[in-house]
């Protein structure tokens, strides 16, 4: 018999696509981190699952920003916890996908 949780994430998330079901990295990565750190995937499918998660964390902190009522505290601190999420999901994929450095100038003798 088969233990599922002794399925490696990078195992899953590749079944997952092999099955046609778009991989789901919060179902098997506890942090982003972990996601952006697994180096049993490629960069690129990396950059796609972190990218996927952001805008899932996008979609619902829009939908709880229109549906939040101002007086409520448990909307406040569910949209708290999905930016701080959405924070961490950017930074992973942000170290994955560093910004061009500005352009090196060079000095010009005379």
């Amino acid at each position: 018999m088969s233990d599922l949780t002794a399925i490696e994430p990078a195992q899953a998330v590749s079944h997952d696509a092999a099955a046609a079901k778009a991989p789901d990295a919060r179902r098997h990565y506890s942090s982003p981190e972990d996601l952006a750190e697994d180096i049993d995937l490629d960069i690129a499918i990396r950059q796609d699952l972190l990218s996927q998660w952001k805008r899932d964390l996008d979609q619902r902190l829009e939908a709880e920003s229109e549906g939040m009522g101002a007086s409520d505290p448990m909307a406040h601190e569910q949209e708290a916890k999905l930016a701080n999420e959405h924070r961490r999901v950017s930074n992973a994929l942000e170290a994955l996908v560093p910004t061009d450095p500005a352009p090196l100038r060079c000095a010009q003798s005379e």
